[in-house]
């Protein structure tokens, strides 16, 4: 992935705040195609979405989409990352109470299908790669030495010991996605489409009257 980072996707319901797009102005183009993947569009209002979920400009949230849209299309192969409804209802509701601004820039069934897609990649990767991921006591030492050596006020390895694994499976499990996206995206047919108000002029272009 990119600046946005490669858990980012997954990260639906950590709390932010901040500039974000709102809906459209009169005149504002309200829907158009940004980009086309494996010969399935991928709209503006997608993109907007994600644009104000994860707070990322255009650029960054247009390259976002087109990383979660391969995503999601290779993870809802497997039937374990499937999500119920009650999961996506619950889900939807605990994203809202974090980010009640979101009912004002995002339509529903928008938020819905974002998390739906997201759930779907988040089960994949617990699936598929969380389980690869392992972390041995020589790795914990040696980022215990790189933390704390020389400090006399610095936690004892067996404290820190928690902590440091989950930091480096986290790590690792990016690392892995990391990997995944980029064969992916090699993989794909991704075309941008051209124009006045193409991906690299990232602002609406108002519509013609």
């Amino acid at each position: 992935m990119r600046s946005s980072g490669p858990l980012s996707v997954v990260l639906l319901l950590a709390a932010s705040s901040g500039a974000a797009a709102g809906p459209a102005s009169p005149g504002e183009l309200v829907e158009r195609i940004l980009v086309v993947v494996d010969e399935r569009p991928l709209l503006l209002s997608e993109v907007r979405a994600v644009e104000a979920v994860r707070e990322l400009d255009r650029t960054q949230a247009l390259e976002a989409a087109i990383d979660e849209r391969l995503m999601y299309q290779e993870a809802a192969r497997l039937p374990q990352a499937g999500v119920s409804e009650e999961d996506l209802e619950r889900a939807l509701d605990a994203l809202l109470q974090t980010r009640p601004d979101l009912t004002t820039r995002v339509p529903r069934p928008e938020l819905r299908r974002l998390i739906r897609r997201q759930a779907v990649v988040l089960r994949y990767v617990d699936f598929r790669f969380r389980p690869q991921v392992r972390i041995e006591e020589d790795d914990l030492r040696t980022a215990w030495n790189e933390d704390f050596e020389g400090e006399p006020q610095g936690p004892a390895f067996e404290e820190a010991a928690p902590e440091l694994r989950a930091r480096l499976e986290r790590a690792a499990l990016d690392r892995r996605i990391e990997e995944w996206v980029e064969d992916l995206r090699g993989r794909a047919d991704v075309r941008y489409v051209e124009g006045p108000d193409s991906p690299s002029v990232p602002a609406e272009t108002p519509a013609a009257p």
